[in-house]
Order: C-alpha cells, then structure tokens, then sequence
C-alpha cells in the first residue's frame, strides 16, 4: 500500500524528488493546482468516482474503457482518503496501490505514469526522461486559464492547465508535439473533469492520436468494505 499526505509525495518524480516542505515551497501555480490542491475533501465517502477512457488513433477503432476510484476516510485523518483504484480494465488494466492518507485525487498520478511508461516504449527512451521533462516544463512552461465545463445541463468554472512538455527534445520523436490539457472543477466530486492528450499526423502515414479522461458520475460503496 502507498501512505502518504499528499499527492505531492506520490508525484515526487514528476516535481523534481527534493523534500515534500522544499518542493511546495516553490510550486508553481499549475502544480498547485495539480498536485497541491484537496480535491477529495469535500467528498463524502465511501464513494465511487468513475472516468470514462477513450483512445482514437487516426485509421483504427476507437478505444472505450473505464477508471474508477473507491474513496473511503483516513482512519483519524480529517479530510483525507483512502483510494483504491481500478484503473482500466482487461489486458490495458494496471495495477497500482491503494494510495491512503490522501487530500489531492491521485488519478493525475496514475494518468502519468501509464502515459510516461507508454512514452518510453514507444520510443525506446526511458520513463525517467519522460517523467523529469515533463516536470520541467509544468513547473516553467504549463498555461493556466479560466474556461468553463458543461454538466449535468449546467455551465460551471473551470481552470485548464495546458502544456506541451516534449517541444523541442529530438529524443521524443513525434512526441514533440504532443499536447496535455487538465480541466479541473472545484463543483464535481474529485474536481478533474478531463485528462486529455493530443499527438497530430506525422510522416509515415502516422495518423492523429487523441486520448482522454472523462469524469463520468459517481456511486455510493457500502460501509466498512474496502
């Protein structure tokens, strides 16, 4: 099992694995945002967060898959959660940790690993290159704007921290180019409304590459299970 107070111990790799006191020190917004803020404590637990996950690559079938997050109280620790995560299903599903003691929604977490193990294979590099660049560049180079989502029938705020983390690294390839948009909502449970990538056409007959997120709802879990 993973312990910890925060998303941002889980994330060192991505903010640069210097003390957890140092590092939020000197965060920028877009890691704050990401990584620093409770988005689980309003929650009332036990619940279900659900994410819908869809791959569409240019010439070939969509891919439709689920996430899910069983969110429970920290035994003694006010505002914080217990996650245990189904992340993905079938022959794509991962296994991670339960990650206990948590205020920040670790699904970004696990979002980013799978991504930066897929990065590395893809390309023969290593996920520790992936995982420091981008670090980098949402600590130097991430924008982050006011946007609005659409829910349920409602129009709601919404903050997108955007970054295209790989720009300018030959070593990355086609990924150069490839561009992350986090829309977040501080209205729905576990405030992420959408993980979204994008990778255009390249040479070679290389088709577009889109990838996302989605929250999708949630459901009630019974007392006491876990």
């Amino acid at each position: 099992m993973v312990q910890r107070r925060s998303v941002l111990a889980l994330a060192a790799p991505l903010l640069g694995g210097a003390a957890e006191a140092d590092v939020r020190a000197t965060l920028s917004p877009a890691q704050t945002l990401l990584f620093e803020t409770p988005h689980l404590a309003s929650l009332r637990p036990p619940v279900r967060l659900d994410y819908d996950f869809r791959r569409e690559e240019q010439g070939k079938e969509p891919v439709a898959d689920t996430i899910r997050l069983e969110v429970r109280a920290s035994a003694g620790q006010d505002g914080k959660r217990d996650v245990s995560p189904e992340f993905l299903t079938g022959s794509r599903a991962l296994r991670y940790p339960p990650a206990l003691g948590f205020g920040g929604n670790p699904l970004l977490v696990f979002a980013l690993d799978r991504d930066v193990r897929e990065l590395g294979a893809a390309t023969g590099g290593t996920p520790n290159w992936f995982r420091n660049r981008f670090r980098q560049a949402l600590a130097t180079a991430a924008g982050v704007r006011a946007a609005e989502i659409e829910s349920e029938g409602r129009r709601l705020p919404a903050t997108v921290v955007a970054l295209v983390p790989y720009a300018g690294e030959p070593r990355a390839g086609r990924h150069q180019e490839r561009r992350y948009a986090f829309t977040l909502c501080d209205a729905l449970p576990g405030w992420f409304h959408a993980i979204r990538t994008e990778l255009p056409p390249a040479a070679g007959g290389l088709g577009a590459v889109v990838e996302s997120i989605t929250f999708a709802g949630t459901a009630p879990l019974p007392e006491g299970a876990g």
